[in-house]
């Protein structure tokens, strides 16, 4: 390996390439890596992406290995070797070819998605970057995939990080990333290079900093050679741990093995200690765009497959459709019954002396009727499966009525093999914020504490469009500037702090100047905060890193242009279990602890119950439907405390045990605080929505909302998009304490909703936990709530609505659950669920990465279920029983004909076209029909929510309806074969009228099962189910005509030669093949006579359409008629 970037001298013992890692730069101008493998891998381009699973060589070997994992495919491979039997019933090739073909055509396809990988691949792997190249002492390009572990590269505005790396220098000494490609997260977030590293980049041997300007990117490239060469001298060590998958587990220290005396009275100056630990937000993962930074210095730390975006790579556990299994029982049976019948057939020729004729053994005679009927079992019904799913599944992408009209998205079905369970669902576990709500928060009210304890209100925040035309502020924006206007008004000091506690604890980051001044953060809660505080004239100026230090110092501009200048010493993260963030900072020497979070969390860290007036007005904001948050600070006097506080933070960052750690010290400063006051965000319900809800309600769906906020604020939603009405009687279960309280209030809700039509229920996460961990609960609740409509669930936790989803799977196994969300704290109940839909929002993309199918609005869940779902349902459940029919009528005539010849072993139709029949003649039909059928307009669909029922009471598939098809398989098989044979042919497949009398037989088969179908066909008049059919027939005459009447079928069918004409131009044949199909006319009438007396909700919703629209029809040209008189 060259030494244009990290070579390969080992400086201690191998840790594997799964390791521990060392980087270690030496004066000498020579990066070195242990193990030094790690640069040696995929042939010496370790940063190489491979996504394909063939080469040209292990192409066709890997596909058929991977192919032969299918039962199915196993039980055609043995079907394939005993056919090859000598003296078997039938000609090998009619198996042997088809089964081939099969094989191949999967092959083909996984070929030409491999190849697509690798195009993709390229496209990723040819990508360049800056890399600084030791040899010629400059920045120069490289291609991503030669990219090693401990190069040193360039980064620029706009450009994405070719690996895992650890953040050396930034511009301004921040860095601002998107995740957008890695979480989905469209919010910036902020990485900073670790204490030594900024100090050693303060140094004036590291180079300047260059700002933005006019040749910028030429005095980078300058600038950022100093400081690689700055790296290489002070001879920087990087010990980094093991890969991981988890995107906040990376760690690691840094230490130098030769620094000099200027670089060691730096680190003494700015405290910097050594070994200097590593932590997440140092690193850059792959993938991720650097914005609104001019560039940023790193060291590549992981490569290739063993970088974040890889180790994350892996495909999630398949989900498997209801109908889908049942597919897969249903073969099982058939193979059950094809086992029976070839054992009773082998027992009963031996019973009859058959054996002793041609001498075969009874193993030999059970293998020679399982050749004959194995056809019961297409080889094409697993091809044509997936090819209906997937044209149901293009539908879903194709249609414009779930088409977003701002983001001009449509539906995306991320997978086509759950269609059909959208026709089926029982349950939907729907989110909150973001889901039903737009995710738009808006500052709506405010409630400010003071000194003697009372809390007032300012205002309404919220503009309207009739002060948008006066050019006015809001109530509340108007009153907090004229208290901030008069110091001597007596809430000044108080309101001053509220606003400046909102400016100064977030996250959020300032881009532009004056009026252009745009913020970013990663929570549209803090993003809401700071603009609040600047419209009353508290203002968030700029964020700006301390070199040498993990500090950072907030500037907030106040009234009458004072500035207020905070260090933040250390950042206490918000996450979904703590549901708070704190900040430690330092102003003007003295030492603050500011915090914000929800009620229930932080009422037991206040230093005074959360009531009085400052309660009432939490209750009436959540009663508005507003999310509410307490903000609260206290001042840190024990400055010793601190100091020690902030150096054991810092350890905890990095320790193993992280999380753990961090709580346990954040708990040390995170008690006795003073209230400041109460906010209250408005998240505004997406368009819709009520409608929505009504509609799934209606068709019998049980609706739950699983939400974090609190339980007047879900509520309030709840009611506000008709989940609740006036009517519903409401049972709470909330505040509870321990399993047999839980138990209680289960009984107290039964008496609660017991002989109410429109009950609910409101729960919260104290409940759950104690109910999901007992087991006499779980069957409780789950009875609970069958007997209601709906469900509120509030305070809970990503995993809590898991369990829930799953409490209700296992409850009712054959039930369906959807899950709706569209953030992170999503995707655990969406995986947990059967159907999981993701929406595309404002908390990035991680909800639909995870789902099944991905929509842009929740109202369009109408139509995924109404109109693709309960048609999709009716039509896999149709394919399912048409498939086992049409084979079952086909089989019929080998069991009549093996009782008619005393089991001697032969079959009943020509081999090949049996063949044609399971593939060409009337496999096709049955995809074309059952994909484009047509039953009802959309528009009528949404709103007939009764339609739905069929699905939820599994109407058109259960064991009555496949009975009712197997019973019409044997009535049509046997009369297909028996008509002809016992009329114009013979038992001795010798004979030519016997093969004659078979091509009749076969001939009346594919007009039974064509008719069949067209029967169940909702629209059979429609143009596709009319052309379909008409090209099955053709394709029965042109296979007969060349199995029958060309040299080609001398050699595949010779036992036909001649059939076509003879059949069609004898009388005798002729007769029997056009005069049978008129008993199906029974079949029409029992057909319509169900139709009439028990039909389908959906045939009776056509009947009701078609006598509507004739009376339209009737009375306008009634109307016509009369203005022509």
């Amino acid at each position: 390996m060259d030494n244009s970037g990290a070579g390969a001298k080992q400086l201690g013992p191998a840790h594997g390439l799964n390791g521990r890692r060392l980087i270690s730069f030496s004066r000498e101008m020579k990066a070195t890596v242990d193990p030094p493998a790690l640069n040696e891998m995929q042939r010496g381009s370790p940063n190489r992406i491979r996504t394909t699973r063939f080469t040209w060589l292990t192409w066709l070997p890997k596909s058929l290995f991977a192919q032969f994992h299918r039962a199915a495919n196993v039980y055609f491979l043995f079907v394939s070797i005993i056919v090859c039997l000598p003296d078997g019933p039938m000609m090998w090739s009619s198996t042997v070819v088809p089964f081939i073909g099969v094989l191949l055509w999967t092959a083909f396809k996984d070929l030409y998605e491999d190849r697509r990988r690798k195009k993709d691949d390229d496209a990723e792997n040819l990508r360049t970057c800056w890399r600084y190249d030791t040899r010629t002492k400059v920045f120069a390009q490289v291609k991503w995939m030669d990219v090693c572990v401990g190069d040193i590269l360039l980064s620029f505005a706009d450009e994405a990080f070719p690996a895992d790396v650890l953040v050396v220098r930034a511009a301004g000494g921040q860095a601002f990333i998107s995740t957008v490609n890695l979480d989905g997260e469209t919010n910036l977030k902020e990485r900073n290079s670790a204490n030594l590293l900024s100090a050693l980049c303060d140094m004036p041997e590291a180079g300047p900093d260059v700002p933005r300007g006019d040749n910028a990117r030429e005095k980078v490239l300058e600038s950022a050679v100093r400081t690689a060469q700055h790296l290489y001298t002070e001879g920087l060590q990087v010990e980094l741990q093991a890969p991981k998958p988890v995107l906040t587990d990376m760690e690691g220290s840094l230490k130098l093995s030769s620094a000099s005396e200027t670089a060691s009275a730096k680190l003494k100056e700015l405290e910097v200690t050594l070994p200097c630990k590593l932590s997440y937000e140092l690193f850059v993962p792959r993938g991720c765009v650097l914005r609104n930074t001019l560039y940023v210095i790193s060291v590549a730390a992981f490569t290739g497959p063993q970088t974040k975006t890889r180790l994350n790579a892996a495909e999630a556990v398949g989900k498997v459709s209801n109908m889908q299994v049942y597919l897969n029982r249903g073969v099982q049976g058939l193979v059950v019954a094809l086992l029976l019948w070839c054992i009773y057939c082998a027992t009963s020729a031996e019973i009859q002396g058959v054996s002793k004729e041609d001498g075969r053994s009874w193993g030999l005679r059970f293998l020679f009727y399982w050749i004959i009927l194995y056809q019961i079992i297409p080889i094409s019904l697993y091809v044509f499966f997936e090819i209906v799913k997937l044209i149901l599944g293009v539908q879903i992408n194709r249609d414009p009525q779930m088409r977003d009209p701002r983001t001009k998205l449509g539906a995306s079905a991320r997978t086509a093999d759950l269609v059909e369970e959208m026709g089926q669902v029982n349950f939907v576990f729907s989110d909150k914020t973001g889901t039903l709500t737009e995710n738009e928060m808006v500052f709506a009210h405010c409630c400010v504490c003071h000194e003697d304890d009372d809390a007032r209100e300012l205002g309404d925040f919220r503009q309207t469009a009739k002060l948008v035309e006066k050019s006015e502020d809001a109530p509340g924006v108007c009153e907090g500037k004229l208290v901030l206007s008069s110091p001597s008004d007596p809430r000044y000091k108080e309101v001053l702090w509220f606003f400046i506690n909102l400016a100064a604890n977030h996250s959020v980051q300032v881009e532009g100047e004056g009026i252009e001044k745009k913020f970013e953060g990663s929570s549209a809660d803090e993003v809401a905060f700071v603009e609040a505080a600047q419209a009353v004239g508290v203002t968030f100026l700029s964020r700006t890193r301390i070199p040498g230090t993990s500090s950072s110092e907030v500037v907030v501009q106040g009234p009458g242009s004072k500035d207020f200048t905070f260090t933040i010493l250390g950042e206490i993260p918000f996450s979904s279990d703590r549901k708070r963030m704190s900040v430690i900072v330092k102003h003007e020497g003295e030492y603050w602890c500011l915090c914000k979070g929800a009620d229930n969390i932080m009422g037991p860290l206040c230093d005074r119950p959360l009531g009085g007036s400052l309660g009432s007005s939490l209750t009436h904001y959540s009663k508005l439907g507003l999310r509410t948050l307490v903000i609260a600070s206290k001042k840190l006097n024990d400055h010793e405390f601190v100091e020690d506080w902030l150096a054991r933070w810092k350890e905890a960052t990095v320790a193993e045990d992280r999380e753990r750690e961090m709580a346990r010290i954040a708990a040390e400063v995170e008690h006795s605080l003073r209230p400041a006051g109460v906010t209250a965000i408005e998240d505004k319900l997406q368009d819709g929505v009520p409608e929505a809800i009504v509609s799934v309600k209606a068709a019998g769906i049980r609706f739950w909302v699983l939400t974090g906020d609190k339980t007047e604020t879900a509520v309030e939603i709840a009611k506000a998009c008709k989940l609740f009405t006036e009517k519903t009687t409401l049972a709470y279960l909330v505040n509870c304490s321990s399993e047999s309280q839980a138990l209680q209030l289960i009984e107290e809700a039964k008496k609660t909703i017991e002989g109410e039509s429109d009950g609910g229920l409101v729960l919260d996460g104290t409940f759950v936990q104690q109910i999901l961990t007992s087991k006499d609960g779980r069957p409780m609740l789950y009875e609970l709530a069958i007997s209601s409509q709906t469900c509120v669930c509030c305070r809970l936790s990503p995993q809590q609505k898991r369990r829930l989803v799953e409490m209700v799977k296992d409850m009712n196994r054959s039930g369906i659950t959807l899950a709706i969300g569209d953030g992170a704290n999503d995707v655990p109940m969406i995986q947990g669920a059967h159907v999981g839909i993701g929406i595309r929002g404002k908390e990035g993309n991680q909800a639909v990465q995870a789902s099944d199918v991905a929509i842009s609005q929740f109202r369009f869940l109408v139509p995924l279920l109404f109109c693709h779902g309960r048609r999709a349902y009716r039509r896999v459940a149709t394919f399912i029983c048409y498939m086992f029919y049409k084979h079952t009528v086909l089989a019929v005539g080998d069991i009549f004909f093996a009782h008619q010849i005393t089991f001697a072993a032969k079959i009943a139709y020509p081999e090949w076209l049996n063949s044609a029949f399971a593939s060409v003649i009337c496999g096709l039909p049955v995809v074309v029909v059952v994909s484009l059928d047509f039953d009802i307009p959309d528009e009528v669909a949404l709103v007939r929510p009764d339609l739905y029922i069929e699905g939820l009471r599994r109407m058109r598939f259960n064991a009555k309806i496949l009975v009712a098809w197997m019973l019409s398989a044997l009535y049509h098989g046997g009369l297909a074969w028996m008509v002809p044979n016992l009329t114009v042919g013979s038992l001795d497949p010798e004979e030519t009228e016997f093969w004659y009398a078979s091509c009749v037989s076969f001939v009346l088969c594919v007009v039974f099962v064509n008719f069949r179908l067209w029967m169940v066909a909702e629209s059979p008049f429609r143009k596709e189910t009319v052309l379909i059919m008409l090209f099955s027939f053709l394709c029965l005459i042109v296979t007969l005509v060349v199995l029958a009447e060309t040299p080609l079928g001398d050699w595949m069918q010779p036992q036909i030669e001649d059939a076509f004409v003879g059949i069609f131009s004898d009388q005798r044949y002729f007769l029997p093949m056009f005069l049978t199909p008129l008993l199906l006319l029974l079949d029409l009438a029992v057909y319509q006579a169900i139709a009439i007396f028990d039909p389908y909700p959906l045939t009776a919703a056509k009947r009701q359409l078609w006598w509507s629209q004739r009376n339209k029809d009737n009375v306008s040209k009634a109307s016509g008629d009369l203005q022509s008189w």
